[in-house]
């Protein structure tokens, strides 16, 4: 069955409202904040999964903690809420948005305000599931009989759908891994500037031409990301890629792997971070320019006395 115009609409848009609101409520767990954690932090993760197996208790994971906050959430709203756009972009204060909605019957309690200042939407709260569905024939009768309501568009929410709840939790556990994926890359790479060591990053510099990303991911399947560019120099008859995996130590796995493609046994080599010039290199860049270099402070005294 199709979906119209309208409902397709009202799904994005409930959608926007329903991550609106995940965001302010402060009163939710921070799922995202082990994003940064320290790997003396993964140290005692492990101790206390440990301590857990001893005591007969299990450690939810974050996919978990995720699943049922969401879960929960809108098992405790369902059949309490109504999905409402107007013709014009609700008001920006908030006390003229709360008497505006509730303009429309006098069963809603409250509703809240998506982020996006242009937004002519919103979710409606009602006390129970009777009031609800009361205020619901009674504002869909106003929209066809009264000029006031001309305009309006209501619906019942997407997140009454067990379907669309576990989108939700899908979309919140994918965004949830990529921050922490991302976080990890970035301290691996610290890690690496700070020893000396190399990145997380591999290059394949003789790479098929017609090799696609797709088939570079069969070769490097926990890959975070794959970027394919036009060989340069003796490997100009080639592509070059570039493969990020989530740490050094999947790199220095891969270079020591024998890898082809499409017959071609690929070349692999670590992408090493710029290392950054020595106060040495600086002088002898100014001396061959011809630059005066700088004389520190103290000597300056010195010789001005």
């Amino acid at each position: 069955m199709k979906k119209t115009v309208e409902e397709s609409s009202s799904e994005s848009e409930e959608l926007l409202a329903e991550n609106s609101e995940e965001s302010e409520d402060e009163s939710e767990p921070d799922l995202g904040a082990s994003s940064t954690e320290s790997d003396e932090d993964d140290d005692d993760d492990a101790a206390e999964s440990s301590d857990d197996e001893e005591t007969g208790t299990t450690t939810k994971t974050r996919a978990e903690i995720i699943e049922e906050k969401i879960q929960n959430k809108y098992e405790k709203l369902k059949g309490t809420r109504l999905y409402v756009r107007f013709p014009k972009k609700i008001p920006i204060d908030e006390q003229e948005f709360q008497a505006n909605v509730k303009s429309l019957h006098p069963l809603v309690t409250k509703s809240t305000k998506p982020r996006q200042k242009h937004a002519r939407f919103c979710l409606v709260d009602f006390k129970s599931q009777e009031d609800r569905d009361q205020a619901f024939e009674d504002i869909k009768k106003s929209i066809e009989t009264d000029p006031a309501f001309k305009g309006i568009f209501v619906s019942l929410p997407k997140t009454d759908s067990d379907e669309f709840v576990n989108e939700l939790v899908t979309k919140q556990q994918l965004s949830v891994e990529n921050k922490r994926t991302k976080s990890l890359m970035k301290r691996e790479a610290k890690k690496g500037q700070r020893k000396g060591n190399f990145t997380s990053s591999v290059i394949i510099t003789n790479l098929p031409k017609t090799s696609s990303v797709a088939q570079v991911r069969q070769l490097f399947e926990n890959a975070v990301d794959i970027q394919i560019k036009p060989g340069k120099g003796k490997f100009r008859e080639f592509s070059a890629a570039t493969v990020t995996l989530p740490t050094t130590f999947d790199a220095r796995k891969a270079i020591k792997q024998d890898l082809s493609l499409a017959g071609t046994k690929l070349q692999l080599r670590f992408n090493a971070k710029q290392q950054k010039r020595k106060p040495k290199d600086k002088l002898k860049r100014k001396a061959e320019s011809g630059e005066a270099p700088r004389v520190p402070k103290k000597l300056k005294k010195l010789n001005a006395n």
